[in-house]
């Protein structure tokens, strides 16, 4: 293998290296709790708040009812049951009872959408739930095949990264510290294949007499343009 060929092997796998750590880097940011599991847990939580006061309006209402009929049941007995009274404590007493049934009707009214709204919001939370447990059944499935990703690319990146110094210990001394400058310069490629005449790093053509010492490989030739190794299948 010559000179050119071996660094172009050496980036084959660095770019190998760079895509698996890349993908790796993209499953680990994937994995935890995803937006719409934290969206469907808040609509959860949201709801049986709302359920909760719509019911504690409801239950509060239905006191306030209870006690306003057991207050005209008592004034009633009061009116009606016989006792003497003067016209003027009949009358402020009938005033008062018909005073308590106009009340009594307006909370009665007042029970009754609370308890379609309760209703209303006991159903929200249910769907909320259900909404939930789809989200989080999918959730799981997916983080599972996730969990499975990262093994198979933990895996992969430890054999690359094991081959390596194998690659890296044919190249002559000075060759890797350019490869991996060049690396750092121009965005993970050091090597540009030449296809046609052209370097296929920038698209510019090359010399003849560039050309022909890339494609003899014993020496390294850089593109006048970019500044790649030029590399001649």
């Amino acid at each position: 293998m010559s000179r050119i060929q071996s660094l172009y092997q050496l980036q084959l796998l660095d770019t190998q290296l760079d895509q698996t750590h890349k993908e790796l880097a993209e499953v680990k940011a994937s994995l935890g709790e995803s937006e719409a599991l934290k969206q469907a847990r808040g609509a959860v939580t949201g709801s049986e708040q709302a359920m909760h006061q719509a019911q504690t309006k409801m239950r509060d209402l239905e006191l306030e009812v209870n006690g306003l009929a057991t207050k005209i049941t008592q004034q009633e007995k009061l009116l009606y049951g016989g006792k003497a009274m003067s016209p003027k404590e009949a009358t402020n007493l009938q005033d008062e009872v018909s005073s308590l049934k106009r009340w009594h009707g307006t909370r009665e009214e007042l029970l009754l959408e609370a308890m379609m709204a309760a209703e209303e919001a006991e159903e929200t939370f249910q769907t909320a739930q259900a909404s939930l447990a789809d989200v989080e059944a999918g959730w799981s499935a997916y983080q599972e095949t996730l969990r499975q990703k990262q093994s198979e690319l933990e895996n992969r990146l430890a054999e690359l990264q094991a081959r390596r110094p194998t690659l890296t210990a044919s190249l002559k001394a000075e060759d890797l510290p350019e490869y991996d400058g060049l690396r750092r310069k121009r965005a993970g490629r050091a090597v540009a294949i030449v296809k046609n005449g052209v370097c296929q790093g920038c698209g510019i053509a090359v010399s003849q007499g560039k050309l022909q010492r890339a494609r003899a490989g014993q020496e390294l030739t850089f593109c006048g343009t970019c500044g790649r190794i030029l590399y001649v299948p």
